[in-house]
């Protein structure tokens, strides 16, 4: 530390342990890309080392040559164990935090011994809401108390309004954003928007995300030649989904789980649309049903509530103002890394 100078007063040196940075469209990446580049505002000192295009001794040595004060992983699985490794190697502390299926799918299977002990020795953990840092603590109680809550922030647009003659008039579009992989669960509404399109033809389907399975991804583009409403639009660059959200009428969120606040249903809110949810917790974590948006139970209700906002622009209109307001009230980036960076602090001055 430089002669005379407070710990508050140097740069920090943060060393972000990123899984799944790129593509750059997928979940984690935007989180990671969007609390970099909000850190960076702070004055810290950020770099990115992505796991899977840098591992073994070439990660070693670029941590090695960056020399950061702590790291920062995303995911207890994929980043978690890295950081564990690089600490007792290097000496350094490190957090990790949570991005869902680590919590929700990996923490209840064969991985989940390998996970231990990268969140036992963890500085600190942190949750996206209450219901990740409780179901950690079901599975490993003694940790609980060292996970902290960092709600997800999310940059709300000055112009969302919706796009002029974008799309066919006599069109009613319904947007799924999800990697296709199968926890995001994509195929689930094609059933149900069949029946609802073949009483009301204007009904559309668009998917749009990056293949993280190809396996699954083939099921998909095979189911699609049989549901004609529907169409894969393919990877949309993260600039550019502002855009195709003002063009839509709905965004749905599908997925079996989630780590608290998916990034694409905030995003929805933040331009103002109304989002219909699969009844799970993370999305519970943002979506009062009928209040912020629509959560549905099963392939019924999720037909039913999807007719709804076909025929009522009202409700719509409702749910995508009060959605916005929850977004620019709950969910501010620069206090999303504001939260960050004193949690960082508080790593440093204990160490």
């Amino acid at each position: 530390m430089a002669c005379g100078k407070t710990l508050a007063e140097v740069p920090m040196r943060v060393g972000i342990i990123a899984p799944n940075y790129y593509p750059a469209e997928t979940g984690n990446a935007v989180t990671v890309r969007r609390i970099e580049r909000q850190l960076r505002l702070l004055g810290c000192d950020v770099r990115v080392f992505p796991v899977g295009r840098l591992a073994g001794e070439r990660l070693q040595a670029a941590v090695e040559e960056f020399s950061p004060q702590l790291l920062h992983a995303f995911h207890a699985y994929h980043g978690g164990r890295v950081a564990h490794a690089l600490s007792t190697s290097l000496g350094i502390p490190y957090l990790i935090t949570l991005t869902g299926t680590d919590v929700y799918q990996a923490l209840c299977d064969q991985r989940g011994l390998e996970m231990h002990g990268a969140l036992r020795c963890a500085a600190r953990l942190v949750a996206f809401h209450a219901c990740v840092k409780k179901r950690l603590g079901e599975h490993l109680p003694s940790i609980e108390e060292r996970t902290v809550l960092i709600h997800q922030g999310v940059e709300l647009p000055a112009d969302y309004a919706p796009l002029a003659g974008a799309g066919a008039e006599d069109e009613f579009v319904f947007l799924l954003p999800a990697g296709m992989r199968p926890v995001k669960n994509v195929l689930f509404p094609l059933a149900p928007l069949a029946e609802l399109h073949s009483r009301y033809p204007q009904v559309r389907l668009e998917l749009a995300g990056p293949v993280l399975e190809p396996g699954y991804a083939a099921q998909v583009m095979e189911e699609l030649e049989r549901y004609p409403f529907a169409r894969y639009l393919g990877v949309v660059a993260h600039d550019a989904m502002g855009e195709l959200y003002r063009r839509v009428d709905v965004v749905l969120n599908t997925s079996l789980t989630e780590g608290g606040m998916a990034n694409t249903v905030l995003e929805a809110l933040a331009y103002a649309k109304p989002v219909l949810v699969s009844d799970i917790e993370g999305n519970r974590s943002i979506i009062k049903d009928s209040v912020t948006g629509l959560v549905y139970r099963d392939a019924a209700d999720f037909r039913g509530k999807a007719e709804h906002l076909v025929t009522d622009a009202h409700l719509r209109g409702r749910l995508g103002k009060n959605g916005r307001c929850l977004v620019r009230d709950s969910c501010c980036p620069e206090k999303e890394a504001g939260s960050y960076l004193a949690l960082y602090r508080d790593i440093l001055s204990a160490a």
